[in-house]
């Protein structure tokens, strides 16, 4: 019977591993405090007043940065991702200025 059945590839176990592990590679400090997170939640951590106090804390620490980073994200254009987002942007007035002053020479 299991030799009709095709085996299942770990194709996509693999492509996971790697985006973990690119993860890590890029952010080590995230990676360390998303890995200490859920190591105190899941160890009990949360459990006592102390605990989900901490946790409380430093979760809205988390959150605001998250926060400040998504709205930062928003309006300033990020260099790493080409130059589809720079074309949207409009030039600004000293560029445009200088751009007038190099014509008039």
């Amino acid at each position: 019977m299991s030799s009709d059945r095709p085996r299942r590839s770990h194709g996509r176990d693999r492509d996971i591993g790697e985006y973990i592990g690119k993860h890590i590679d890029d952010e080590p400090l995230t990676a360390l405090a998303i890995a200490g997170a859920a190591g105190f939640i899941l160890g009990g951590g949360a459990s006592s007043r102390l605990g989900l106090a901490a946790l409380a804390m430093v979760g809205k620490i988390a959150l605001r940065g998250a926060a400040t980073n998504f709205l930062v994200g928003l309006f300033v254009p990020n260099p790493d991702q080409g130059s589809r987002r720079a074309e949207r942007t409009r030039p600004s007035r000293r560029r445009d200025q200088e751009k007038q002053d190099s014509a008039r020479a």
